[in-house]
């Protein structure tokens, strides 16, 4: 019994040492474990930290891209000197805005070329090599993104058609564009009958669509677009044996585009999928009346007053007249202008917008000092076709710098604003002339159709009557509203209406607002149209609208793509196109002075 009792001890203690041993080894693996799991839980927190830090620093140096297209706009860019790149240090700011809380990013934007002229357009070229740093605050992981970027700069009117908005360009008859297009977001093209696209760049920061905004219809009329390098190969963005259009919506629109409107590597269609990104506008442009076109202008028009430099002029009659019809330029001081030149009696009726205008009239002519001729007995002059003769009695007020401005802020709440060109065939002025009005612009008849000058309109909303329009009858029916052939020379910034859920804006064939019956009759425009704003006064919708269409033979003025040939003020737009991108610390290609992150 005691031997047993022996034996039954020594197994218990043995039984005792084992399961210290088994409890030991397990504590040494449960410990290998824990280290383990925190070992892969912090290369998993880190691998986190270095992926989120990663794609802030990507976000972030598309931000500096954007940042420099914008600051570029708006500001003269550093030079080159190539023996030291330089570093555009007003960039080089922190930027946290759209961080986490707490994180924090430093750029660095270095000039490392000279400015020059693109081979393939109007642009002028540049690169920069940009790049953004993002630190996590609580463990210090941080991540660079680098890019190297070209630069192109150009003139909003070196654009047929440049929107900072959606642009659709949906029309019921057949048209015809010339001229490179741009939209900052997305394109709809769509027609009933024809629409040929006549342009070496079609491009679109977001998406082309060859279907309506308002509804997914497609119109069933023809979308052709030149193919790149050709001058009369057209291709359809939809054959009759496909199924679906070549839009945004193919999941092969990225490389069947390239080929159906170029070689394959590069082509005449581009949207955001091919690296087209959105084209910065300078915010200096303002056109309101403490604004920047206003503190520019040589000449102002107010509530019905015009000055030069800050000085009145004052109308005077002509009727005196010498015996052979001449007038003695001698009876007018330097600050007389014409009875007539500046009219704010007028009655307009605008169908669109519900409302009367009170207009400021502006008489081109007159205020250029040109007043219709007299004979010996005080008769008007007129050539033999009945046409006014002209003769040059005044001193011209046209702006010496070809910058004018005009508002008026005395309207009604039952009324709406409006300044109007009248009498503007022919522009007497060297310089040209850009009209800036915070107001609704309107054009009535040819306006600079007679040697053709740089000339833009720049406006709240633009309107265009014809050379027979009255106003005695701007509230009759349409058929009391009949236009005639008209022409108009001008490049355009205006307000425009977007198409809202199933409520069409009016596309860009309604660009400019019409009020007559023009049927049959042609709308000559040769310019450029362009889209930076919403109208704030002219708010009425394309719906309300009475007209019919004219037949439209609008056109890129190709004399813009000479930068002498710009009408004056013509607003900067600048695009950046990311050329390559790589991670990593940050160093110069080209100058170990610049290896660090300020």
């Amino acid at each position: 019994m005691n031997g047993r009792i022996t034996f039954l001890r020594n197994q218990k203690g043995l039984m005792m040492i084992t399961a210290y041993m088994i409890i030991a080894a397990m504590s040494v693996f449960a410990a290998a474990a824990i280290k383990m799991a925190t070992t892969e839980y912090n290369f998993a927190r880190r691998y986190f930290l270095s992926t989120k830090t990663y794609y802030l620093a990507e976000a972030a140096a598309e931000e500096v891209a954007f940042d420099l297209a914008d600051k570029i706009a708006s500001e003269t860019e550093p030079t080159y000197d190539p023996e030291t790149p330089t570093r555009w240090e007003d960039l080089c700011l922190d930027v946290s805005d759209y961080l986490s809380t707490g994180y924090n990013m430093k750029s660095v934007c270095v000039v490392i070329d000279e400015d020059h002229q693109s081979v393939t357009s109007t642009a002028r070229e540049r690169h920069y090599q940009l790049s953004a740093t993002v630190t996590d605050p609580e463990t210090g992981v941080t991540s660079t993104i680098n890019y190297l970027v070209l630069r192109r700069k150009t003139y909003v009117f070196q654009h047929a058609i440049f929107y900072a908005d959606d642009l659709e360009v949906l029309p019921g008859s057949n048209m015809t564009l010339s001229g490179d297009i741009h939209s900052n977001l997305d394109i709809y093209m769509s027609t009933s009958a024809t629409l040929r696209i006549d342009a070496d760049h079609v491009n679109a920061a977001g998406n082309i669509y060859n279907r309506r905004k308002d509804s997914n219809n497609t119109d069933g009329g023809i979308v052709e677009m030149l193919k790149m390098g050709t001058d009369d190969t057209f291709r359809h963005m939809k054959y009759w044996w496909e199924t679906s259009p070549l839009d945004s919506r193919r999941s092969d629109w990225g490389a069947s585009s390239l080929s159906r409107w170029g070689d394959g590597l590069n082509g005449t269609v581009k949207s955001g999928v091919h690296g087209i990104t959105a084209k910065a506008v300078a915010d200096i442009y303002s056109i309101q009346p403490d604004g920047y076109y206003a503190t520019s202008a040589d000449v102002k028009a107010v509530n019905g007053e015009l000055y030069d430099g800050g000085t009145t002029l004052t109308e005077v009659a002509y009727a005196d007249h010498n015996e052979d019809g001449s007038i003695n330029a001698s009876d007018f001081g330097p600050n007389d202008i014409p009875e007539g030149t500046i009219n704010t009696t007028t009655t307009f009726y605008n169908y669109r917008e519900r409302k009367y205008i009170k207009m400021t009239d502006i008489d081109i002519r007159k205020l250029s000092g040109y007043v219709q001729g007299v004979d010996g007995e005080g008769n008007p002059l007129v050539d033999g076709e009945g046409n006014p003769v002209y003769v040059q009695h005044y001193s011209s007020h046209l702006p010496s710098n070809g910058l004018m401005y005009a508002t008026r802020n005395d309207a009604e709440s039952f009324e709406q604003p409006g300044i109007r060109v009248v009498n503007g065939a022919q522009i007497d002025n060297a310089s040209g002339l850009t009209l800036v009005t915070n107001d609704p612009a309107y054009i009535q008849g040819d306006f600079n159709a007679v040697n053709k000058k740089p000339v833009a309109v720049i406006s709240d909303a633009l309107n265009i009557v014809s050379n027979n329009w009255s106003d005695a009858n701007s509230d009759m029916g349409l058929n009391d509203r009949l236009a005639v052939n008209t022409e108009v020379n001008a490049a355009f910034i205006s307000g425009a209406d977007a198409t809202s859920g199933s409520t069409y804006g009016g596309g860009l064939e309604n660009y400019p607002r019409l009020h007559e019956n023009w049927s049959g009759d042609v709308l000559t425009i040769r310019g450029s149209f362009v889209n930076l704003w919403d109208c704030q006064i002219a708010e009425g919708s394309w719906g309300q609208s009475s007209y019919n269409a004219p037949v439209r033979n609008w056109d890129y003025d190709s004399d813009f793509s000479d930068v002498a040939d710009l009408p004056g003020f013509t607003p900067q737009v600048v695009g950046v196109e990311k050329v390559a991108s790589w991670s990593g610390d940050y160093s110069s290609i080209y100058s170990e002075e610049y290896s660090t992150v300020p």
